[in-house]
């Protein structure tokens, strides 16, 4: 097993940093990946033989092929290895960059509800206004200038 860079079936690296997209891994290779960002590892083609940290930080070797996907955190260091079979020597992959969920969800979980909250609290204050307005006309106190109820301006 020898260490390589990727071939790229479609896009190139800008900037010294791999983009999403397609590439493909020649038969005795190995790449090992330090993902900066949270992505999607899928097989497009072939299996692979992929050594990476579970979620206590032991290293575990699984097998992946064609269709399947594996979610990787930033920082995960992750070796990725064609394991050939008959008619694929070669495997390929696709890396698309994942929005972070606590990002893309945002604007549903605290955003919107934040709003929402507001508009709420200033109804409720609206209704508790009003609330104590009856509760002061219902109780029969004299009206407060300006207010509601009593004697209308100009006398009576």
């Amino acid at each position: 097993m020898s260490s390589s860079s990727l071939l790229p079936s479609s896009l190139a690296s800008v900037r010294g940093r791999a983009q999403a997209g397609h590439w493909k891994l020649p038969a005795g290779r190995a790449l090992s990946l330090y993902p900066r960002e949270r992505g999607v590892l899928e097989i497009t083609l072939g299996r692979v033989w992929i050594t990476a940290p579970d979620i206590h930080g032991a290293s575990v070797d699984q097998v992946l092929v064609a269709g399947e996907r594996l979610v990787v955190r930033p920082g995960v260091h992750v070796v990725i290895e064609p394991w050939g079979c008959a008619g694929w020597p070669a495997a390929a992959f696709r890396w698309d960059r994942v929005p972070s969920p606590v990002r893309a969800d945002w604007e549903r979980s605290v955003a919107q509800p934040a709003r929402e909250l507001a508009q709420a609290l200033a109804g409720a204050a609206h209704a508790g206004v009003r609330v104590l307005a009856g509760l002061w006309d219902w109780a029969g106190l004299p009206a407060q200038p300006g207010g509601r109820g009593g004697v209308p301006c100009g006398g009576g």
